[in-house]
């Protein structure tokens, strides 16, 4: 630990020099400054492989970046260009694309790779996922602008390769999950094109080719049961008790199976407050789409539904749609086929919901909400 310091509080090493970056004492890894200064709030987010949680939350931050700063007044920015330096690629690459007629495929999520720091514990090698980071502050018309330093977080994101959440996946050496257990918020990704019952009530209503062909079946409640063994493992939660902070299904991909609910274009989930610009999450907006949502689920998945309750107190369905468009055929690779989306083609829908009501169900006011019977809290 450092024991001299410059005037700027900077700490000065052995050999004079000043060292302007923290890092962390055991592992000695880099921490942005802002972990000190703010109070984080950190959310996991989970599920399948090929769920689209590399699109969706590519196609969060974007909608988050201008949703902020125009409804609530906060400012939504970089915490640390480096951590998330593979999201902001991904962002890039479908929201300030110069070749938008071209169609564009991300990469999947890793279990290893440019997401995650391995550090060397003696004889012991440990990958650590790396979180994505970002500040919210409020900016200078938000009515707790005074109170800035008190009501500004830093988010932490954790976001891992679908095959971490498979069981056996967590192990000493690749604890990568174990986030889960010290989220506030955990928002778990269900996508309806991978259960055959979802694409039997689709057919005939779609030509997505999600619901047509089937290229992914997948078991996705083991998955969810696998997520609640660990958080109940690794923060000691009782087998019959349910967990206080938020579980937030995110029902992927919308756009493929709208038929089934009532709106084509989901209405939006906030309103003015007042005349300064400021708007409020329209909470009992959000209950009716994600009652409805809980509804749908019940007849086609009712496994899903009942895991999901049985964790959380605080359980939300909420639909979403990170392209808002049907993927195109790209061609064949490796005897597989490739589909993507052109940029000029997407327009999501509802990616910045499931943040905000988590964000408005664990801030304390940060992100302000109203309902309908009542002016805003």
């Amino acid at each position: 630990m450092p024991t001299r310091f410059n005037a700027e509080g900077n700490a000065i090493d052995i050999r004079g020099m000043v060292c302007q970056e923290l890092a962390c004492p055991r592992c000695h890894l880099t921490i942005p400054r802002e972990l000190l200064e703010l109070p984080p709030v950190f959310m996991s987010i989970a599920g399948t492989p090929s769920c689209g949680k590399s699109y969706y939350l590519a196609a969060m931050t974007w909608t988050l970046r201008q949703t902020l700063p125009r409804n609530f007044l906060l400012s939504f920015s970089d915490a640390d260009p480096t951590s998330n330096s593979i999201l902001n690629k991904y962002e890039e690459d479908q929201f300030h694309n110069p070749s938008s007629d071209q169609i564009v495929k991300l990469k999947k999520t890793e279990e290893q790779g440019d997401a995650y720091d391995i550090v060397q514990y003696g004889e012991q090698r440990i990958s650590y996922p790396r979180p994505f980071l970002f500040t919210l502050r409020t900016t200078q018309k938000h009515p707790s602008a005074e109170n800035a330093s008190k009501v500004s977080r830093i988010l932490c994101v954790y976001d891992n390769a679908g095959e971490s959440f498979l069981p056996g996946a967590d192990t000493v050496a690749s604890p990568v999950t174990r986030h889960l257990s010290q989220s506030h918020a955990i928002l778990f990704c269900f996508d309806p094109t991978q259960d055959p019952r979802f694409r039997e009530a689709c057919q005939g209503r779609t030509d997505d080719y999600q619901i047509s062909k089937a290229p992914v079946t997948a078991r996705q409640e083991t998955v969810l049961h696998e997520l609640v063994h660990r958080v109940r493992h690794h923060s000691g939660l009782k087998q019959t008790e349910r967990r206080q902070q938020p579980l937030i299904v995110m029902v992927t991909k919308y756009d493929a199976w709208w038929p089934l609910n009532h709106y084509e274009r989901l209405p939006t989930p906030w309103r003015p407050v007042g005349n300064k610009g400021l708007s409020c999450l329209d909470m009992d907006l959000v209950k009716k789409v994600s009652d409805a949502i809980r509804g749908l689920l019940s007849q086609v998945t009712p496994e899903l539904v009942s895991a999901a309750e049985e964790f959380s107190h605080q359980t939300w369905f909420i639909p979403v749609s990170a392209t808002g468009s049907a993927p195109e055929y790209m061609g064949t690779v490796e005897g597989k086929e490739q589909w993507g989306v052109k940029p000029k083609n997407i327009n999501p829908m509802w990616c910045e919901v499931p943040f905000l009501t988590a964000l408005a169900c664990t801030t304390g006011g940060l992100v302000p909400t109203c309902q309908r019977a009542t002016n805003s809290q």
